[in-house]
């Protein structure tokens, strides 16, 4: 590939990335899953003893949306290089229904969370992912 394909390509994974991040965490969007992940898509950061799969994804976002309103995602950073796209962003929410067997708070939700995701063929292949959020969630 030249310069400028392989240029073309890392902008279209980052725009994959960029709507995976609007549909799903920012509007909770779960079919988007069926979309823009990969039939094969692995999940290296699922909790222990969880398929790798999007199912525990798809879980914690339907919860969340049930337990937070005024969900909002904001990226602050997205890198790609080759097949690989890296993002920084900050998601806030308010603590307005149970979650997690917490009842609700009403108490704001700032979290910052790091992807790093793999594509092919416009689609999402892998996925690891690093986020304060359970220290965060247990301070409200």
């Amino acid at each position: 590939m030249s310069t400028i394909e392989e240029k073309s390509a890392i902008e279209k994974n980052k725009q994959v990335v960029i709507r995976f991040n609007e549909e799903f965490f920012g509007k909770g969007n779960t079919d988007i899953t069926k979309e823009l992940l990969a039939e094969n898509f692995y999940n290296h950061s699922a909790p222990p003893n969880a398929p790798t799969d999007a199912s525990p994804m798809v879980k914690f976002v339907t919860g969340f949306y049930s337990g937070f309103s005024d969900i909002s995602v904001q990226i602050q950073d997205i890198f790609g290089e080759d097949d690989r796209v890296c993002v920084r962003k900050t998601l806030t929410a308010t603590h307005s229904g149970e979650f997690m067997g917490k009842p609700a708070t009403g108490k704001k939700l700032v979290t910052t969370i790091f992807d790093i995701e793999v594509l092919k063929d416009g689609k999402i292949t892998e996925r690891w992912n690093s986020t304060d959020f359970p220290q965060v969630f247990q301070g409200l």
